[in-house]
């Protein structure tokens, strides 16, 4: 507690410092005074003010579908046990940005989760993880505001699933741990300042002033996900043991990103 107040004022008396020292600097300057650069124009454009390094942060919504997949537990293909309905994943990303006169590169990492269950196929429920390390490059810096930036986005990832299902009247559980694949995104975000704006002007100085928020973006992507796992031979279906499950799912997404 003690340091978080010994920050605090540390803080309090850099900034009051800032504006103690500022002046203007049409006047003359006398031998003994010091100059202290201005704050930067939160009202300048995001091509002029943007920084070499930023932060994004993002929540996404995918329809994860692997049609592939065959049931080692009830040996049937994922959509008859889902009646072809695909699995809501709602996912984090988070990482850092390098900036640069074409645009930004960003390293990121994400963590996915989602479950379904359709018990009139005898599954219980089934549920995936996805653990996830991105590159992603995006042509964020083509005009004064970035209204509409595409991007591609590529990289690893670890998946998990869980099938709980019947096998006649044998309730039995079956856990697949993929080995890391590759997978691939691409996308296109659409900038939200200019609602934000709207209601009112003072919005996005006012969340750069605060927290440093610089964009706020509606997030529209396909995703591509190879998947393999070598299963437990429980009921054999796959055959022989040699045999990969295959979780491999592609579809669009949505989500919110945030970029500081």
């Amino acid at each position: 507690m003690n340091s978080l107040l010994r920050a605090c004022l540390i803080f309090a008396v850099t900034n009051l410092s800032v504006f103690a020292f500022a002046q203007d600097y049409s006047e003359p300057l006398g031998g003994d005074e010091i100059i202290v650069e201005s704050k930067q124009d939160l009202t300048d454009s995001y091509k002029n003010r943007r920084k070499d390094f930023g932060a994004l942060f993002s929540v996404n919504y995918e329809r994860y579908y692997p049609e592939e997949h065959v049931s080692v537990i009830q040996n049937k293909s994922y959509e008859e046990i889902s009646d072809g309905e695909p699995i809501p994943v709602i996912s984090a990303e988070i990482g850092v940005k390098y900036n640069f006169s074409l645009g930004s590169m960003s390293a990121l990492f994400g963590y996915g989760m989602g479950t379904y269950s359709n018990e009139n196929q005898n599954l219980d429920g089934v549920n995936v993880k996805i653990t996830k390390l991105d590159l992603n490059f995006a042509l964020d810096n083509l005009t004064s505001e970035p209204w509409i930036v595409p991007y591609v986005q590529g990289g690893v990832h670890q998946l998990e699933w869980e099938e709980d299902s019947y096998n006649g009247s044998e309730n039995i559980v079956e856990t697949l741990i993929a080995k890391p694949n590759a997978h691939y995104k691409v996308g296109v975000l659409f900038q939200l300042n200019w609602i934000e704006n709207w209601i009112d002007p003072s919005t996005t100085a006012e969340g750069l002033r605060s927290s440093g928020l610089e964009n706020t973006y509606l997030d529209v992507f396909y995703t591509g996900y190879s998947a393999y796992a070598e299963p437990d031979p429980l009921v054999g279906a796959l055959g022989s043991d040699d045999s990969e499950a295959n979780l491999s799912s592609s579809g669009l997404g949505m989500g919110l990103k945030l970029e500081f």
